[in-house]
């Protein structure tokens, strides 16, 4: 009985304790606080809640959205480019890729293919040489290069370029990798005779 005694008073001193208490208060207030900020978290980020991102590749953007959105996601076309043969309008590329995992809400970047090939602005090229020439149109995606040998004292000096039969100055806009025709003078103004000539790798100039 003595000991049960001697217990109970310890036990009541420890509980009267300011200092205990306080201790005790605060530990307990650490814990609701920690238990309601990982709740939160855990709402916040959605755990355990990811949605597969469906492929898109290869659709049109307008069915592409009814299945973005069926997923509760979003979409941003983001780019377009231009290649030979492709669906006007397609989806190229997509972030984040088909099949995986993303959170509710999440965009998805899409790149399309565009309608219609780019246009690119046509340097001043009269009085070039021909490799300069070469250079800045290879730069401007225009590989297809025809030659024209004209009669001239200037050998390799380029006295024009033509589109479709047309001469163009510079600035004017044709479509990216289309086939342009240069004038280059020769080397032999006697010469009046006009020679074409092709560079290697280009297509015959027609149209």
């Amino acid at each position: 009985m003595g000991k049960d005694k001697q217990t109970d008073s310890f036990l009541k001193k420890i509980i009267n304790n300011t200092y205990i208490r306080n201790i005790a208060a605060m530990v307990i207030i650490a814990i609701i606080l920690i238990g309601i900020t990982l709740f939160f978290v855990n709402q916040y980020t959605r755990h355990n809640e990811a949605i597969e991102v469906p492929d898109l590749k290869g659709l049109q953007v307008e069915d592409a959205a009814a299945m973005i959105s069926a997923k509760n996601l979003r979409y941003e076309v983001v780019d377009s480019i231009f290649q030979k043969d492709g669906v006007p309008g397609a989806i190229l590329e997509q972030i984040p890729s088909g099949k995986s995992s993303v959170k509710q809400g999440r965009t998805i970047y899409l790149t399309i293919q565009a309608k219609n090939e780019p246009l690119v602005a046509i340097p001043d090229l009269e009085d070039a040489s021909l490799r300069q020439a070469e250079t800045l149109l290879n730069a401007l995606g225009i590989t297809q290069i025809n030659i024209v040998s004209v009669p001239s004292e200037f050998q390799d000096l380029v006295y024009g370029v033509e589109y479709n039969g047309s001469p163009l100055k510079g600035g004017q806009r044709i479509p990216k990798g289309s086939t342009v025709t240069l004038k280059v003078g020769n080397g032999n103004a006697n010469d009046t005779s006009a020679d074409s000539l092709q560079i290697e790798g280009s297509e015959t100039f027609s149209e």
